[in-house]
């Protein structure tokens, strides 16, 4: 039976939903803090207004009124000290919320990248990627912590205090309906340009993380060069464009903010006019004036908070869009995982391997042209092939195509018979050994370089590849061994590619992939690596990238790469 791993798309509004679900006692003391909150908020201004109107515009003194003062004040500051009750759990909760939210899309976005394709990380910038799992990340966090959940808390205050100054008397509550849809117009048109500013404040971010890092990645070919001059203009272009941006944000912000506090005086003094003309169909006593300046005063404040909450929402927002590309991006075809068992028992009982390229075609994008154009190879047991040819010509793009790296628009590339998509990934090693030009180390020791994380490889397997190669001797040498944290200034260029070569035979693969390893060494060196790859190359399919035949293993035929497709010449 065939058995496919089934991978689906999510995204950020279905990963927010199922933490909700799954944690939903998190949900639910969420809203219970919060309609707590709104509601205790409601009760100060309701006891000034009691207080007012029964006992000082009634002609009681306080004297007569005794205790009962003291229980109004008493029940006052407890009011407060509820609703400072309600906004530590709302706090707590929102915290733990965010937090969850941060951690489960960090761990979903990091299992998406793990089957996302070459070609993804070819054409998008490693500073892009790494900015959509920080950045963005906690623009989605703030969603929660001081976007969409306070501005539903803060609008639940408004209709709670619309609600009450209504129950007051009808003309305050159409008084406070009428300014709200300004409110909300004002609202509306810095939302627009806010969010396009906040897109484009995201954009440039990615850019400016991403320069950092590559710069100091290529800064000797920088100093080589003198080219610092030249990366200084580029970063302070990016660095103006980020300040412009974030500029025209506060200039939004800042004009957003005295405008409400404006409306908000504005009413104030509309208020305090109609409770003083008495008017037969507005009766407004004293103690509903109180306790509605209060009401107003507590009714902008929320507003006031929309307007930050507003600026967080959109940034979020541009977040989410940025993580859902990330989501949806396209991912390596599904794989069959019958067929690495299939193509092994193959080859346990004697089957060599034979790679069959189909009518394979393949551009990197649908405006460049192909890089290869409909070509068909059919690669013999055993046979040593190298590819020769121009500085772009598609030779390291044919080899990425012949391992499932990267997937032709059309065609297909077949392992006796089995296409090399359906392999998964995990068991590729032990089909190719790859060797590229430089040694890239993962954190860790010499011994997690060779072995990458691989528990079917063994310590014996580990210093078996490193005696071949020549390398064991002075691993040895080094203070802990094998257990020495690999660095790149404990070794020469000469020595990395020989760990190169290690990495690629430990797990004794039938097909070695040699992709310029000679480039960047002397001539003694490459001599001597030439020879390990030689006896490396017994009983192996060896194909090979060279731009110089007299640095390349000895081998059956040479074939061209070229205008996108093969020409072959046999060695006689």
């Amino acid at each position: 039976m065939i058995v496919h791993t089934e991978r689906k798309n999510t995204t950020t509004a279905v990963i927010i939903y199922e933490i909700l679900r799954k944690y939903w006692y998190i949900t639910i003391l969420l809203i219970i803090s919060a309609a707590g909150a709104v509601i205790a908020g409601l009760i100060p201004p309701r006891i000034i207004q009691s207080f007012i109107d029964i006992y000082l515009t009634n002609g009681h003194s306080i004297s007569e009124a005794g205790k009962r003062i003291i229980k109004i004040a008493l029940a006052y500051f407890s009011s407060f000290a509820v609703i400072a009750f309600f906004e530590i759990i709302k706090e707590a909760v929102l915290s733990a919320a965010g937090q969850k939210i941060a951690v489960t899309m960090r761990t979903t976005m990091l299992r998406k990248m793990e089957h996302l394709p070459a070609l993804y990380f070819t054409m998008n910038e490693s500073g892009t990627t790494v900015s959509r799992f920080t950045n963005d990340i906690e623009a989605v966090q703030s969603l929660f912590t001081n976007g969409v959940v306070g501005m539903a808390i803060d609008l639940l205050k408004i209709i709670g205090i619309v609600v009450s100054m209504w129950m007051f008397n009808s003309i305050l509550g159409i008084f406070m309906l009428c300014i709200l849809p300004l409110v909300y117009v004002i609202t509306r048109f810095f939302q627009k340009r806010m969010l396009y500013a906040q897109k484009k404040k995201r954009r440039i971010i990615a850019q400016v993380t991403g320069f950092v890092p590559e710069t100091v990645r290529s800064i000797r070919m920088i100093h080589s060069f003198g080219k610092e001059s030249y990366m200084q203009r580029k970063y302070a272009a990016c660095i103006t464009e980020n300040y412009n941006t974030i500029e025209k944000i506060n200039l939004y912000d800042s004009i957003y903010s005295p405008i409400i506090r404006t409306i908000c005086s504005l009413i104030i003094a509309s208020l305090a006019v109609l409770a003083s003309a008495h008017l037969s169909f507005a009766l407004i006593t004293a103690g509903m004036a109180a306790a509605s300046i209060q009401y107003i005063m507590d009714v902008f404040e929320p507003i006031g908070n929309i307007g930050m909450e507003l600026q967080s929402i959109q940034s979020a927002f541009a977040g989410i869009s940025r993580v859902n590309e990330f989501l949806a991006a396209e991912e390596e075809p599904q794989k069959n995982e019958n067929a690495s068992a299939i193509l092994f028992q193959q080859i346990r009982t004697g089957n060599k391997i034979t790679i069959d390229l189909e009518h394979v075609t393949f551009a990197y994008n649908t405006t460049s042209g192909k890089i290869l154009d409909d070509i068909s190879l059919t690669i013999k047991p055993e046979e040593r092939i190298t590819f020769v040819g121009r500085t772009g010509a598609g030779k390291s793009t044919l080899f990425n195509i012949i391992p499932g790296l990267l997937i032709p628009q059309s065609g297909e590339v077949l392992i006796n018979g089995i296409n090399i998509t359906e392999i998964p990934n995990t068991d590729k090693r032990r089909i190719f050994g790859c060797v590229a030009q430089h040694f890239d180390f993962i954190k860790g020791t010499i011994a997690e370089q060779i072995a990458m994380g691989d528990k079917a490889v063994t310590r014996a397997d580990i210093e078996e590849a490193l005696d071949f190669t020549g390398m064991l001797r002075y691993v040895r040498s080094l203070e802990k061994g094998l257990d020495t944290p690999a660095e790149q200034r404990l070794f020469s260029q000469g020595q990395l590619q020989l760990l190169a070569v290690s990495r690629a035979i430990v797990a004794h693969p039938p097909v070695l992939l040699l992709d310029e390893i000679t480039a960047n060494l002397d001539s003694a060196t490459e001599k001597n690596l030439l020879t390990i790859l030689e006896k490396a190359g017994r009983g192996r399919t060896v194909l090979s990238v060279s731009h110089r035949l007299s640095a390349q293993i000895q081998c059956d035929c040479i074939i061209t790469v070229k205008n996108g497709r093969l020409y072959e010449k046999p060695i006689q």
